[in-house]
């Protein structure tokens, strides 16, 4: 199978590096020109292609959007020549509204619904990885099944929906607090943790409007993931702030902001710190 993975930050460069060792694939990233996976503190060089823009020609069988919500779109474009209809195209992007601004922007191809869980920067030695991955998909397919060889597990449920969801109230919620406070997930969890839960409640109630049953099991999991997490890890929007820029907040903070009070005054505040 011949797969594209767009983006090579923490997520596109860990699974382009994983995939490439049972498939053939291309790294697409203008930043990236070499890719070191660091793991249980060991790093080591990947040999794979890596391009800033896929060869001429080049129809892929599969291509993973690993990128941030904020260049989705110039990376659809740059991909639109090189996926055709049989295409299995998978975002793994935080938050809800990139798979139906996907949906939008590639009229080709089989556009999958997923998302990933791990710990994966992109530090100036390589890509470090904090435990395995593993993640959601839509359903079945020759992709999942490239992925499972790799080591990742893969799992099928039955609403994709709310395990996006489930998801999102977890990322959404350190997203927010770790960029507020410029602090790790441990530092969250042991001065944070009720403002962290009510975060949560928030998500809840606006997933339920959308007809999401995000439940109190969701919300206990959530807390316990935070507590369970390696303390000084760090959200991908956190580090975008340590380097002066806003990151995912819009997709993040900003997609919530019109539907709770909460959100918006956090929200508020990281737009100043953003133009400080």
């Amino acid at each position: 199978m011949k797969i594209a993975v767009v983006g090579g930050g923490g997520v596109g460069g860990y699974l382009a590096a994983k995939l490439s060792q049972v498939c053939d694939v291309d790294l697409i990233s203008s930043s990236t020109k070499e890719l070191i996976l660091i793991e249980n503190g060991q790093a080591h060089k990947v040999e794979l292609p890596i391009y800033s823009t896929p060869p001429r020609g080049t129809i892929y069988d599969g291509v993973i959007f690993a990128v941030k919500s904020y260049v989705l779109e110039d990376a659809a474009k740059k991909m639109l020549p090189h996926i055709d209809e049989h295409t299995l195209i998978l975002p793994l992007l935080n938050g809800i509204e990139p798979y139906y601004r996907l949906k939008k922007l590639l009229p080709k191809g089989k556009l999958l619904k997923g998302a990933i869980y791990i710990i994966s920067n992109k530090t100036p030695q390589g890509i470090e990885v904090k435990g395995k991955g593993a993640m959601v998909v839509t359903e079945p397919s020759e992709l999942a099944e490239c992925l499972e060889r790799a080591g990742i597990k893969v799992k099928t449920p039955k609403d994709i929906d709310k395990a996006i969801w489930q998801k999102y109230l977890f990322i959404a919620a350190t997203a927010a607090l770790t960029a507020l406070y410029d602090a790790d997930f441990g530092t969250i969890a042991s001065e944070h943790l009720d403002e962290f839960k009510e975060l949560l409640e928030e998500i809840a109630r606006i997933a339920k409007e959308q007809d999401i049953d995000i439940t109190q099991e969701d919300i206990q999991r959530a807390v316990e993931l935070l507590q369970k997490s390696p303390p000084y890890s760090k959200t991908s929007m956190q580090l975008d702030f340590e380097k002066g820029n806003c990151g995912e907040l819009e997709n993040l903070v900003g997609s919530l902001a019109s539907c709770s009070y909460t959100f918006h005054a956090i929200y508020r505040k990281l737009r100043e710190k953003c133009k400080t």
